[in-house]
C-alpha cells in the first residue's frame, strides 16, 4: 500500500484542523473591517489555503500564484520560477500569502519581493510548516502553524513528485523513496 511510504505521522489530522482554526481566528481578529486577499501558493498550499479560507470569518477574496523551486528533487534548487501570477490587482489591499512550508526561505523571499512591488496596503505571510533548521535567508512569518524537523514531509497538500498531497496528515517520507526510478517511471514508494 502506498501509505507504507510514510516513515512517521508527524502531525495528525485532528491537530492540523485545530491549528487551522486557531490561525483562522487570529487572522479574523487582525483583519476585521479590512479588504483581505488570500494568496495561496500552488500547488502545495491548496489544501491548507482552502481550509484556512473557511476558518476566516470575514468576507475575503482569493487569488493564487504558482512557483517552482524543487522540480523533481527532494531539496530546493535555489532557483525560483514564477509559473502563474496573480489574476487581479492587490494595490491598496491587505494581502496574505498562504504557504505550505518554508525551509531555506528563498521561495518566500522571491514571492515577497514580487508581491510587494504590486503596492498592497500590507503584505503578510501565513505558513503551515516552518523548517527553521534549513533557513538561509530571513523572511517575515506573521502566522505560523507548526515548526517541523529537517525531514522530507508530505501530506495535506505537500508532495513528492506530485504524490501524497491527499494524505489527511503531515508525515515524514521514508528516505529510500528518493532513490526510486526517474519521475516518469516511478511508482509510489514501496517498502518491504
Amino acid at each position: 500500500m502506498w501509505w507504507d511510504a510514510i516513515q512517521q505521522v508527524l502531525i495528525p489530522e485532528a491537530e492540523l484542523r485545530q491549528r487551522v482554526q486557531i490561525l483562522g481566528q487570529a487572522i479574523t481578529d487582525d483583519y476585521r473591517g479590512e479588504d483581505l486577499v488570500l494568496i495561496p501558493v500552488l500547488k502545495g498550499a491548496l489544501v491548507f489555503g482552502a481550509d484556512l479560507a473557511r476558518a476566516i470569518a470575514l468576507p475575503l477574496t482569493l487569488d493564487a500564484v504558482c512557483l517552482s523551486s524543487y522540480g523533481h528533487q527532494p531539496v530546493s534548487s535555489g532557483t525560483v520560477r514564477l509559473r502563474k501570477d496573480l489574476d487581479d490587482s492587490i494595490a491598496g489591499k491587505h494581502a496574505l500569502i498562504v504557504e505550505d512550508i518554508i525551509d531555506t526561505g528563498f521561495t518566500l523571499q522571491a514571492l515577497w519581493r514580487h508581491l510587494q512591488a504590486r503596492g498592497p496596503a500590507t503584505l503578510r505571510t501565513c505558513v503551515l510548516l516552518d523548517k527553521r533548521a534549513r533557513r538561509r535567508v530571513d523572511v517575515p512569518v506573521h502566522y505560523r502553524g507548526f515548526e517541523v524537523p529537517d525531514a522530507f514531509v508530505v501530506g495535506y497538500g505537500l508532495d513528492y513528485q506530485g504524490r501524497y498531497r491527499n494524505l489527511p496528515f503531515i508525515g515524514i517520507l521514508h528516505p529510500e523513496c528518493f532513490q526510486e526510478a526517474p519521475p516518469a517511471q516511478s511508482p509510489p514508494c514501496r517498502r518491504s
